[in-house]
Protein backbone atom coordinates (compact mmCIF):
# COMPACT_ATOMS: atom_id res chain seq x y z
CA UNK A 1 0.00 0.00 0.00
CA UNK A 2 2.66 2.80 1.08
CA UNK A 3 4.83 1.57 -2.27
CA UNK A 4 1.40 2.85 -4.14
CA UNK A 5 1.18 5.66 -2.66
CA UNK A 6 4.71 6.79 -2.36
CA UNK A 7 5.65 5.45 -6.37
CA UNK A 8 5.64 8.83 -7.84
CA UNK A 9 7.22 10.54 -4.24
CA UNK A 10 9.10 13.42 -6.69
CA UNK A 11 5.74 15.10 -7.66
CA UNK A 12 5.67 16.43 -4.34
CA UNK A 13 9.01 18.44 -4.28
CA UNK A 14 7.90 19.45 -8.22
CA UNK A 15 4.15 19.79 -7.75
CA UNK A 16 5.25 22.44 -4.67
CA UNK A 17 7.94 24.28 -7.33
CA UNK A 18 5.48 24.43 -9.98
CA UNK A 19 2.25 25.86 -7.86
CA UNK A 20 4.37 28.89 -6.64
CA UNK A 21 5.44 29.58 -10.14
CA UNK A 22 1.88 29.28 -11.11
CA UNK A 23 -0.17 30.56 -8.03
CA UNK A 24 1.76 33.68 -8.06
CA UNK A 25 1.98 34.57 -12.00
CA UNK A 26 -1.89 33.87 -12.76
CA UNK A 27 -0.79 31.02 -14.81
CA UNK A 28 -2.91 27.48 -14.59
CA UNK A 29 -0.72 24.45 -13.37
CA UNK A 30 -2.00 22.71 -16.02
CA UNK A 31 0.66 24.70 -18.30
CA UNK A 32 3.32 22.94 -16.31
CA UNK A 33 1.66 19.92 -14.84
CA UNK A 34 -0.12 18.03 -18.39
CA UNK A 35 3.47 18.36 -20.13
CA UNK A 36 4.96 16.47 -17.23
CA UNK A 37 2.29 13.90 -17.55
CA UNK A 38 2.23 13.03 -20.73
CA UNK A 39 6.42 14.29 -21.81
CA UNK A 40 8.12 12.99 -18.71
CA UNK A 41 6.57 10.16 -17.32
CA UNK A 42 7.39 7.99 -19.86
CA UNK A 43 10.78 8.48 -19.66
CA UNK A 44 11.23 9.15 -15.82
CA UNK A 45 8.75 6.15 -14.69
CA UNK A 46 8.00 4.52 -17.44
CA UNK A 47 4.60 5.24 -17.33
CA UNK A 48 2.63 6.25 -20.68
CA UNK A 49 -0.21 8.52 -19.43
CA UNK A 50 -3.34 9.65 -22.21
CA UNK A 51 -3.54 12.92 -23.28
CA UNK A 52 -7.24 13.28 -21.29
CA UNK A 53 -5.53 11.58 -18.35
CA UNK A 54 -3.06 14.07 -18.16
CA UNK A 55 -5.49 16.70 -18.57
CA UNK A 56 -7.87 15.30 -16.05
CA UNK A 57 -4.58 14.96 -13.36
CA UNK A 58 -3.51 18.34 -14.22
CA UNK A 59 -6.46 19.51 -13.48
CA UNK A 60 -7.37 17.95 -10.53
CA UNK A 61 -3.67 19.47 -8.90
CA UNK A 62 -4.82 22.56 -10.04
CA UNK A 63 -7.73 23.14 -8.43
CA UNK A 64 -6.60 21.98 -5.10
CA UNK A 65 -3.26 25.07 -5.74
CA UNK A 66 -5.32 27.89 -6.70
CA UNK A 67 -8.25 26.90 -4.54
CA UNK A 68 -5.77 27.29 -1.05
CA UNK A 69 -4.10 30.20 -3.10
CA UNK A 70 -7.44 32.15 -3.38
CA UNK A 71 -8.20 31.84 -0.02
CA UNK A 72 -5.11 33.75 0.76
CA UNK A 73 -5.99 36.68 -2.31
CA UNK A 74 -9.29 36.48 -0.68
CA UNK A 75 -8.17 37.64 2.85
CA UNK A 76 -5.85 40.35 1.20
CA UNK A 77 -8.69 41.56 -0.57
CA UNK A 78 -6.70 41.54 -4.03
CA UNK A 79 -10.10 39.91 -5.88
CA UNK A 80 -12.53 42.00 -7.49
CA UNK A 81 -15.81 39.92 -7.62
CA UNK A 82 -17.30 41.63 -10.07
CA UNK A 83 -14.91 40.89 -12.93
CA UNK A 84 -15.25 37.25 -11.43
CA UNK A 85 -18.93 36.97 -11.98
CA UNK A 86 -18.66 38.46 -15.79
CA UNK A 87 -16.27 36.37 -16.62
CA UNK A 88 -17.65 32.87 -15.00
CA UNK A 89 -21.18 32.71 -16.34
CA UNK A 90 -19.77 32.35 -19.48
CA UNK A 91 -16.57 30.16 -19.14
CA UNK A 92 -18.14 27.23 -17.26
CA UNK A 93 -21.18 26.21 -19.52
CA UNK A 94 -18.65 26.40 -21.80
CA UNK A 95 -15.83 24.55 -20.02
CA UNK A 96 -18.25 22.04 -18.80
CA UNK A 97 -19.33 21.33 -22.56
CA UNK A 98 -15.96 20.96 -24.26
CA UNK A 99 -14.93 18.59 -20.89
CA UNK A 100 -17.05 16.19 -22.30
CA UNK A 101 -15.96 17.14 -26.15
CA UNK A 102 -12.61 16.26 -25.05
CA UNK A 103 -12.86 12.26 -24.64
CA UNK A 104 -14.23 11.80 -27.94
CA UNK A 105 -11.10 13.58 -30.11
CA UNK A 106 -8.05 11.88 -31.15
CA UNK A 107 -5.28 12.06 -28.47
CA UNK A 108 -2.80 13.23 -31.38
CA UNK A 109 -5.10 16.53 -31.94
CA UNK A 110 -5.10 16.93 -28.04
CA UNK A 111 -1.24 17.24 -27.97
CA UNK A 112 -1.07 19.30 -31.14
CA UNK A 113 -3.68 21.52 -29.63
CA UNK A 114 -1.70 22.17 -26.81
CA UNK A 115 1.44 22.47 -28.01
CA UNK A 116 -0.04 25.37 -30.58
CA UNK A 117 -1.18 26.61 -27.04
CA UNK A 118 1.85 26.94 -25.12
CA UNK A 119 3.63 28.60 -28.20
CA UNK A 120 0.94 30.95 -28.46
CA UNK A 121 0.57 31.27 -24.49
CA UNK A 122 4.08 32.03 -24.34
CA UNK A 123 4.09 35.03 -26.94
CA UNK A 124 1.24 36.21 -24.95
CA UNK A 125 2.67 36.31 -21.70
CA UNK A 126 5.89 37.99 -23.09
CA UNK A 127 3.32 40.60 -24.26
CA UNK A 128 1.66 40.56 -20.66
CA UNK A 129 5.28 41.24 -19.38
CA UNK A 130 5.98 44.27 -21.01
CA UNK A 131 2.95 46.18 -20.11
CA UNK A 132 2.59 44.91 -16.55
CA UNK A 133 6.07 45.78 -15.91
CA UNK A 134 5.32 49.43 -16.47
CA UNK A 135 2.09 49.40 -13.95
CA UNK A 136 2.85 50.41 -10.41
CA UNK A 137 1.94 48.19 -7.89
CA UNK A 138 -0.09 51.28 -5.82
CA UNK A 139 -1.71 53.69 -8.53
CA UNK A 140 -1.56 57.34 -7.42
CA UNK A 141 -4.20 58.96 -6.09
CA UNK A 142 -7.32 59.76 -8.61
CA UNK A 143 -10.48 61.84 -8.09
CA UNK A 144 -13.02 59.43 -6.53
CA UNK A 145 -13.62 56.86 -4.29
CA UNK A 146 -11.09 54.11 -5.52
CA UNK A 147 -12.26 51.02 -7.20
CA UNK A 148 -10.65 48.68 -4.71
CA UNK A 149 -8.26 48.87 -1.29
CA UNK A 150 -6.50 45.48 -0.33
CA UNK A 151 -5.69 44.61 3.06
CA UNK A 152 -2.99 46.74 3.43
CA UNK A 153 -4.89 49.86 2.78
CA UNK A 154 -3.36 49.86 -0.63
CA UNK A 155 -5.46 51.80 -3.04
CA UNK A 156 -6.26 51.04 -6.64
CA UNK A 157 -8.21 52.81 -9.33
CA UNK A 158 -9.34 50.86 -12.24
CA UNK A 159 -11.95 50.75 -15.18
CA UNK A 160 -13.28 47.35 -16.17
CA UNK A 161 -14.90 47.30 -19.77
CA UNK A 162 -16.45 43.53 -20.17
CA UNK A 163 -18.73 44.29 -23.30
CA UNK A 164 -19.03 41.85 -26.50
CA UNK A 165 -14.73 40.98 -26.65
CA UNK A 166 -15.00 40.20 -22.39
CA UNK A 167 -17.79 37.51 -23.75
CA UNK A 168 -15.72 36.67 -26.45
CA UNK A 169 -12.25 36.04 -24.35
CA UNK A 170 -14.33 34.43 -21.28
CA UNK A 171 -16.11 31.64 -23.60
CA UNK A 172 -12.61 30.97 -25.60
CA UNK A 173 -11.49 30.86 -21.72
CA UNK A 174 -14.02 27.88 -21.20
CA UNK A 175 -13.45 26.14 -24.68
CA UNK A 176 -10.14 25.71 -24.12
CA UNK A 177 -10.12 24.59 -20.48
CA UNK A 178 -12.38 22.07 -21.38
CA UNK A 179 -10.48 20.53 -24.16
CA UNK A 180 -6.41 21.41 -22.91
CA UNK A 181 -7.04 22.28 -19.32
CA UNK A 182 -5.17 25.32 -20.03
CA UNK A 183 -5.79 28.71 -21.61
CA UNK A 184 -8.09 31.12 -19.23
CA UNK A 185 -5.40 32.29 -16.80
CA UNK A 186 -3.43 33.66 -19.59
CA UNK A 187 -6.37 35.40 -21.17
CA UNK A 188 -7.55 36.90 -17.99
CA UNK A 189 -4.01 38.38 -16.82
CA UNK A 190 -3.03 39.57 -20.08
CA UNK A 191 -6.78 41.46 -20.42
CA UNK A 192 -7.00 42.47 -17.12
CA UNK A 193 -3.50 43.55 -17.33
CA UNK A 194 -3.32 44.95 -20.97
CA UNK A 195 -6.60 45.76 -22.32
CA UNK A 196 -8.01 47.56 -18.85
CA UNK A 197 -5.05 48.31 -17.14
CA UNK A 198 -5.65 46.97 -13.70
CA UNK A 199 -3.21 46.69 -11.34
CA UNK A 200 -1.02 43.74 -11.37
CA UNK A 201 -1.77 42.28 -8.00
CA UNK A 202 -5.32 42.54 -8.20
CA UNK A 203 -5.31 41.35 -11.65
CA UNK A 204 -3.20 38.49 -10.41
CA UNK A 205 -5.87 37.68 -7.49
CA UNK A 206 -9.04 37.75 -9.73
CA UNK A 207 -7.39 35.90 -12.56
CA UNK A 208 -6.67 32.95 -9.49
CA UNK A 209 -10.39 32.93 -8.92
CA UNK A 210 -11.81 32.83 -12.04
CA UNK A 211 -9.13 29.47 -13.03
CA UNK A 212 -9.70 28.05 -9.88
CA UNK A 213 -14.10 28.06 -10.26
CA UNK A 214 -13.98 27.48 -14.12
CA UNK A 215 -11.60 24.39 -13.35
CA UNK A 216 -13.82 22.80 -10.51
CA UNK A 217 -16.70 21.94 -13.04
CA UNK A 218 -14.59 21.03 -15.91
CA UNK A 219 -12.87 19.03 -13.45
CA UNK A 220 -15.95 17.24 -12.86
CA UNK A 221 -16.92 16.53 -16.25
CA UNK A 222 -13.34 14.67 -16.44
CA UNK A 223 -14.10 12.97 -13.03
CA UNK A 224 -17.25 11.45 -14.10
CA UNK A 225 -16.57 10.48 -18.09
CA UNK A 226 -13.89 8.33 -16.35
CA UNK A 227 -15.62 6.95 -13.84
CA UNK A 228 -18.12 5.66 -15.97
CA UNK A 229 -14.96 4.10 -18.84
CA UNK A 230 -12.66 1.99 -18.88
CA UNK A 231 -9.21 3.96 -18.46
CA UNK A 232 -7.58 3.37 -15.93
CA UNK A 233 -6.34 7.03 -14.16
CA UNK A 234 -3.07 6.68 -11.86
CA UNK A 235 -4.84 8.33 -8.74
CA UNK A 236 -1.64 7.94 -6.80
CA UNK A 237 -0.16 11.22 -8.59
CA UNK A 238 -2.47 13.01 -6.87
CA UNK A 239 -1.37 11.90 -3.28
CA UNK A 240 2.08 13.78 -4.03
CA UNK A 241 0.67 16.55 -5.95
CA UNK A 242 -2.17 17.51 -4.28
CA UNK A 243 -0.66 18.22 -0.89
CA UNK A 244 2.25 19.96 -2.26
CA UNK A 245 0.51 22.64 -4.47
CA UNK A 246 -1.87 23.18 -1.23
CA UNK A 247 0.71 24.30 0.76
CA UNK A 248 2.03 26.33 -2.25
CA UNK A 249 -1.10 28.00 -2.69
CA UNK A 250 -0.94 29.50 0.81
CA UNK A 251 2.59 30.71 0.36
CA UNK A 252 2.04 32.05 -2.93
CA UNK A 253 0.29 35.48 -1.95
CA UNK A 254 2.88 36.08 -0.14
CA UNK A 255 5.29 35.68 -2.76
CA UNK A 256 3.28 38.54 -5.25
CA UNK A 257 3.25 40.89 -2.14
CA UNK A 258 7.38 41.03 -2.04
CA UNK A 259 8.34 40.13 -5.84
CA UNK A 260 6.30 40.95 -8.94
CA UNK A 261 4.77 37.77 -10.89
CA UNK A 262 5.29 39.27 -14.24
CA UNK A 263 9.00 39.29 -14.20
CA UNK A 264 8.64 35.42 -13.98
CA UNK A 265 7.20 35.58 -17.62
CA UNK A 266 10.00 36.10 -19.73
CA UNK A 267 11.63 32.71 -18.52
CA UNK A 268 8.57 31.27 -18.80
CA UNK A 269 7.79 32.45 -21.62
CA UNK A 270 11.07 30.72 -23.28
CA UNK A 271 10.10 27.29 -21.96
CA UNK A 272 6.87 27.18 -23.03
CA UNK A 273 7.91 27.40 -26.60
CA UNK A 274 10.46 24.50 -25.34
CA UNK A 275 7.55 22.50 -24.26
CA UNK A 276 5.00 23.47 -27.35
CA UNK A 277 7.33 22.09 -29.78
CA UNK A 278 8.30 19.30 -28.32
CA UNK A 279 4.43 18.29 -27.37
CA UNK A 280 3.54 18.52 -31.17
CA UNK A 281 7.00 16.58 -32.29
CA UNK A 282 5.29 13.63 -30.18
CA UNK A 283 2.13 14.56 -31.37
CA UNK A 284 3.43 13.68 -35.18
CA UNK A 285 4.54 10.52 -33.97
CA UNK A 286 1.27 9.19 -31.42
Amino acid sequence: MLGYIFEFWWMLPTAFCVCLIATSSSIEGAVFFTPIFILLFPVIAGVRILPVEAIFIALSTELFGFGSALTGYLRRKLVDINITKKVLAVSIPLAVAFGFLAHVVPGGFIMTLLGAMMICLSLVMFYSFLHGRKQTTVEREKEGPPSKVDALGRKYWYTYRHGPIGVIWSGLGGVLVGLTGIGIGELTSTTLIVRNKLPVRVAIGTGIMIVALTVFPATLVHGFVFSTGDLNVHWNILFMTIPAVALGGQISPFITNRIAGEKMKVFLSIILIAVGVLLIWRAVGY
